[in-house]
């Protein structure tokens, strides 16, 4: 191969995989639940900044278990309402949200992506505090036909390597 042949085609892999970092793997699945789910993904962000409790526990399955960085399991309804009560509709608050994935199977489902969390400082001329992570959120189709929020996870995303 000559080399402007392997510069090309290595150009057209960076440029590939640089396109699939940035667009959301989804498969599986119909039209309507692929479309659910990317719609419930982002109700949650509007609930979760918007302090809709009430809104963000119809997302939930009767079964919720959240499992996040730093915390204790949380398991039920009852506990996961306790547990997101003090945490969400705090004023300042930005969720930036990248989903990039998610895979359909009968009535199983999982969405993957990165979040952003930040707050803006309490005191004028403070930093904003930040929290870059991942998530992994595994639905199942309910008895109803609508989708529930069975396990959420999060954790801290890996800092940039030096």
């Amino acid at each position: 191969m000559t080399r402007p042949v392997i510069h090309t085609l290595t150009l057209a892999c960076l440029l590939l995989l640089a396109g699939r970092a940035t667009a959301a793997d989804i498969s599986g699945g119909t039209e309507a639940d692929r479309e659910r789910l990317q719609e419930i993904s982002k109700q949650w962000i509007d609930a979760y900044v918007g302090g809709d409790l009430d809104g963000l526990m119809a997302l939930m399955h009767e079964d919720a278990i959240v499992m996040a960085q730093g915390s204790p399991t949380v398991r039920g309804l009852d506990a996961v309402r306790a547990y997101f009560a003090p945490r969400i509709g705090s004023p300042g608050v930005t969720f930036t949200d990248d989903l990039q994935e998610i895979r359909i199977s009968g009535d199983w489902a999982f969405v993957r992506g990165d979040f952003q969390l930040e707050v803006a400082p309490r005191e004028e001329g403070g930093e904003p505090w930040r929290r870059n992570g991942r998530y992994f959120v595994l639905y199942e189709k309910t008895a109803g036909g609508d989708w529930k929020m069975l396990r959420d996870i999060d954790n801290d995303a890996p800092r940039d390597a030096p």
